[in-house]
C-alpha cells in the first residue's frame, strides 16, 4: 500500500508547483487565475493524500520516525517535505487569492524546496525498494 500511496502526493506536489510557477509568470490575468486555481487544488489534494502515505510508511517501518541506513536517508527528506506540504496547503487555504505578489513569490520558493525534498525522498524510497 505504501508504494502506491506515495505517488499521489509526489505527482500532485510537482504538478501544483508547475501550475503555480506558470501562473506567476503568465502575462494574461485570466490565465494566471486559472493556473493558480489548479495549483491550489493540487497542493490541497497532495497534502490530504500525504497522510495515507505517511501512515502506511510508519506502519511498514514499525513506527520508527527516522530509522537507519536507507530508511534514515528517506525519512530525513520525507519529514521536512511532509511538514512543508501541509504548511503550504494551509497557507493557500487561509490566504486564498489575497496573497501579494511578493508573498506568493516566497510561497513558490517554499514550493520549489518542498518539491526538491519530496523528489529526493522518493529517490531514497525507490532505493529501499529495488536496492542500490
Amino acid at each position: 500500500m505504501h508504494g502506491g500511496s506515495t505517488h499521489f502526493p509526489i505527482a500532485l506536489t510537482l504538478t501544483s508547483m508547475l501550475f503555480d510557477v506558470l501562473g506567476y509568470v503568465w502575462p494574461a490575468q485570466i490565465r494566471r487565475r486559472e493556473l493558480h486555481a489548479a495549483g491550489f487544488y493540487l497542493i490541497v489534494l497532495a497534502a490530504l493524500s500525504s497522510f495515507g502515505a505517511v501512515l502506511s510508511g510508519l506502519v511498514i517501518s514499525h513506527w520508527k520516525i527516522v530509522g537507519t541506513g536507507l530508511t534514515e536517508k528517506h525519512h530525513l527528506f520525507v519529514w521536512p517535505a511532509f511538514t512543508l506540504m501541509i504548511a503550504l496547503a494551509v497557507w493557500r487555504i487561509l490566504t486564498g487569492n489575497e496573497a501579494s505578489r511578493r508573498g506568493f513569490g516566497i510561497y513558490l520558493g517554499a514550493m520549489v524546496l518542498t518539491s526538491a525534498l519530496i523528489t529526493i525522498a522518493g529517490y531514497w524510497g525507490g532505493e529501499m525498494l529495488i536496492g542500490s
